[in-house]
């Protein structure tokens, strides 16, 4: 069954977005008194009636509510430089979501190629992502630049990891280190890499370096290899 985005699922009788409307009843050609399952974003799952419909309008009697727990036990949060290539980073917040993320922040960092980032845009992915998997939460997104992150990131006492291309003998396979907590942030950098000073400040707040496997990935590629990894367990 399709799953529409309601960010308030508080009151007994709601109605959709213009957009989701249209897909609702244009589309999938929903009638009065059809069944639709609407989620909130927030983790909330509702099971609905529509009452009535336009061509562009969604009036929907809420009839039950429940919350969808999250079946893992960690929660993930992982920074990413925006690659040069929009799609690319895109790609990775779809796929982020589907397989599953609490947070994620666009990394501005030294050798970043691009600086600004459309966040309704991407908002809108995630959202289409969250209903594509049959989700009820997408996750916080931000953009920050490399030192602020570090900085705010200071006093958490998560597990923190930092992933560069040559990272030296002390780091470990992201595949084989043991997790210490359930909360865990990931640093990926741009397609240069992170800078020397970048890793030193990194390692100086006490992130772990680790690897990403043999192969030189693509930012995007890292990212979503990272994503995986650490969902595998969790």
């Amino acid at each position: 069954m399709e799953y529409y985005y309601v960010p308030n699922l508080n009151d007994d009788i709601v109605t959709l977005s213009q957009e989701e409307a249209r897909h609702c009843v244009r589309v999938i050609r929903h009638v009065a008194g059809d069944a639709i399952v609407m989620v909130d974003g927030k983790g909330l799952w509702a099971r609905g009636t529509i009452l009535a419909t336009t061509k562009d309008r969604c009036q929907v009697q809420v009839d039950e509510r429940k919350i969808v727990e999250n079946h893992r036990v960690l929660s993930l949060h992982i920074a990413v430089s925006p690659t040069k290539n929009r799609e690319r980073v895109e790609w990775f917040v779809e796929k982020a979501v589907e397989v599953g993320i609490e947070k994620i922040t666009f990394l501005l960092c030294d050798h970043s190629e691009r600086l600004r980032v459309d966040m309704q845009r991407m908002e809108r992915i995630a959202i289409s992502a969250m209903k594509q998997s049959q989700s009820a939460t997408i996750p916080e997104m931000d953009v920050l630049a490399f030192d602020a992150l570090i900085q705010g990131m200071r006093n958490w006492e998560g597990d923190k990891m930092i992933a560069w291309c040559d990272a030296d003998d002390n780091s470990v396979e992201l595949a084989d280190k043991d997790l210490l907590k359930n909360d865990v942030l990931l640093l990926i950098g741009p397609e240069g890499d992170f800078s020397k000073r970048e890793i030193e400040l990194a390692k100086s707040e006490n992130f772990t370096e680790v690897r990403l496997g043999p192969k030189r990935l693509r930012t995007e590629t890292a990212a979503i290899y990272g994503c995986c990894v650490i969902n595998s367990k969790g």
